[in-house]
């Protein structure tokens, strides 16, 4: 009639899942939770690749450019090609002035003598004159139109900012780089942009130097 009053024993799953509950109380217990304080933003580090700089040109800076270049194109020339160019008018010249001489006084002296200078101008000698007589007028004219230039010159290309508008070249669009006496010249399609020495402190040439020798243009 009367029960024995003992408690009825444990199941094995029961143990188990009493022993699994008491440790995970243990373990969350013993759990470090830890807030980071909120990280701001960090800005892109400059591009320290990139030069500023303002160039108002002379006329003797301009001249010089052209002449050098002028005369760069010259020596590339085959030296057969070379010998030819002076020769050539050379040999004109001393025969118009030959006629002229036998021509005796009257227009038709003038006219050889005419004849002789017109080759004599043709020699490569008389580069530097015509470089003068020609590049002077163009160089006003153009001085007129953008007398300051702005360069921005990095990664990218050059770009130079005028009161005629704005020019920008990737150093794809560079097909070369030269240097003058006077300065740097930037080669591209159907133009060129010179850069005078004077323009550019030592870290900025480096820094320009460096820039043109990356894009293979050194």
């Amino acid at each position: 009639m009367f029960g024995t009053g003992h408690p009825r024993p444990l199941h094995r799953k029961e143990v188990a899942m009493h022993v699994v509950r008491q440790q995970e109380q243990r373990l969350d217990s013993h759990t470090l939770t830890v807030d980071l304080p909120d990280i701001p933003p960090v800005a892109p580090p400059p591009d320290v690749q990139a030069i500023r700089f303002d160039v108002v040109y002379t006329l003797a800076e301009y001249l010089g450019f052209l002449g050098d270049h002028l005369a760069f194109q010259l020596s590339r020339a085959p030296r057969g090609v070379r010998v030819r160019r002076t020769v050539v008018p050379l040999a004109c010249a001393l025969a118009a002035a030959a006629a002229a001489w036998i021509a005796g006084p009257g227009a038709l002296r003038t006219g050889f003598s005419a004849c002789a200078a017109v080759a004599l101008a043709c020699c490569p000698a008389a580069a530097g004159a015509w470089v003068a007589v020609v590049g002077t007028p163009v160089f006003f004219i153009k001085k007129r139109r953008m007398p300051h230039c702005a360069f921005l010159i990095d990664a990218h290309g050059v770009e130079r900012w005028t009161r005629a508008g704005t020019l920008a070249r990737s150093w794809v669009d560079i097909q070369d780089v030269r240097r003058y006496r006077r300065g740097y010249l930037m080669l591209y399609d159907r133009g060129a942009v010179a850069i005078p020495f004077r323009c550019m402190d030592r870290e900025q040439e480096a820094v320009f130097r460096r820039l043109a020798a990356r894009a293979g243009k050194a």
